[in-house]
């Protein structure tokens, strides 16, 4: 059994169009204008589905807990209203619901370590987080329960948060001393980063029978413009825990036939125009391509595969003669 239902998403509109050429031996009938053929479409992610970074994000108006019941506001930019546009243009009438959280992760493992450790640059460096700065939710807890079960597509973004997270949890010392019990620690949290995925994509897949799932790896978070000013350790450190995250966990997903948006060996990831001013998030530019990504896997005949290497899974050479050490370790909180 698959996860992948691309038939169901094109074959509901072969069927309604079938269905409207039939006579069945009736009189003729002239047709009226084209309609829209409606889809569900679940968007399920971080800030990134909330268009943060993006000129016309949402308001974020509700809880922390609580995904905004009005994104997108009309007129909102961000990939998740790009992919709504851009299914128009197939002939698409995509509801959406968009359950983005800021700050979430994927599950309440790594909400747990991330909210032992403040951010270096936050309120309470490496003490448990203030409410202020705390993670405040999980894609499983407060994300996956909300799916709507009649969505024909859903789109799955998950990883950056993790990432900073766990890397922020290394920089305060929760992986010890030593390269042994630091290796350790990261293995501990890549590999539940790992179980908790393989839960949301197969729980999505039951509680969405019908639905398209489509899931974009992250990028190598050492090479986007936010970590550019990190010190070596550090950007060393978002390497090997993003390629890890992607080469053993998010991209695996294509063996059960899901789609990979593969934006870790996309050259558009990397480029300064892509991001807001924050180095980390998209903006626009960013977001437009995110977007068209995601619906080129969702209706391809046959996805491409993410890619099992490339040249933007190592620190590019050009960055590498900028690095400088010493300097605070500064990650983005989203």
């Amino acid at each position: 059994m698959t996860y992948n239902q691309k038939g169901a998403l094109l074959a509901f509109g072969v069927a309604l169009l079938a269905a409207c050429s039939s006579n069945n031996g009736s009189p003729p009938v002239t047709p009226g204008p084209a309609r829209p053929l409606a889809i569900g479409y679940t968007a399920i992610g971080a800030s990134d589905a909330v268009g943060f970074g993006a000129t016309v994000p949402c308001t974020q108006a509700s809880p922390a807990l609580v995904a905004d019941p009005t994104c997108p506001e009309t007129g909102a930019s961000g990939y998740v209203p790009d992919v709504v546009k851009g299914f128009a243009t197939f002939g698409f009438a995509a509801s959406l619901q968009d359950l983005g959280i800021s700050g979430a992760v994927i599950g309440p493992d790594i909400q747990t370590t991330a909210n032992m450790y403040g951010t270096l640059g936050g309120p309470t460096p490496c003490l448990p987080r203030t409410p202020a700065d705390a993670v405040p939710a999980n894609f499983l807890q407060n994300e996956l329960p909300a799916v709507n079960p009649g969505a024909l597509f859903v789109t799955i973004f998950a990883g950056g948060n993790d990432v900073n997270a766990i890397v922020n949890a290394l920089a305060c010392g929760a992986g010890g001393t030593t390269p042994a019990t630091q290796t350790a620690f990261v293995t501990q949290e890549v590999t539940a980063f790992g179980h908790d995925f393989a839960t949301l994509v197969g729980a999505v897949h039951k509680n969405a029978p019908s639905a398209t799932i489509v899931v974009a790896n992250i990028p190598n978070f050492a090479n986007v413009p936010y970590a550019a000013q990190q010190p070596a350790a550090v950007r060393q450190a978002l390497q090997g825990i993003s390629v890890a995250i992607d080469t053993n966990v998010i991209n695996m997903v294509v063996a059960a036939g899901v789609p990979v948006v593969d934006l870790q060996c996309d050259p558009r990831s990397y480029m300064p125009s892509n991001f807001y001013t924050d180095g980390f998030h998209p903006n626009d530019a960013g977001y437009a391509a995110l977007a068209s990504s995601f619906l080129t896997q969702a209706l391809a005949n046959a996805p491409a595969a993410p890619q099992a290497q490339c040249a933007q899974q190592g620190i590019q050479s050009a960055v590498r003669a900028a690095m400088q050490t010493g300097t605070a370790l500064d990650l983005p909180k989203d």
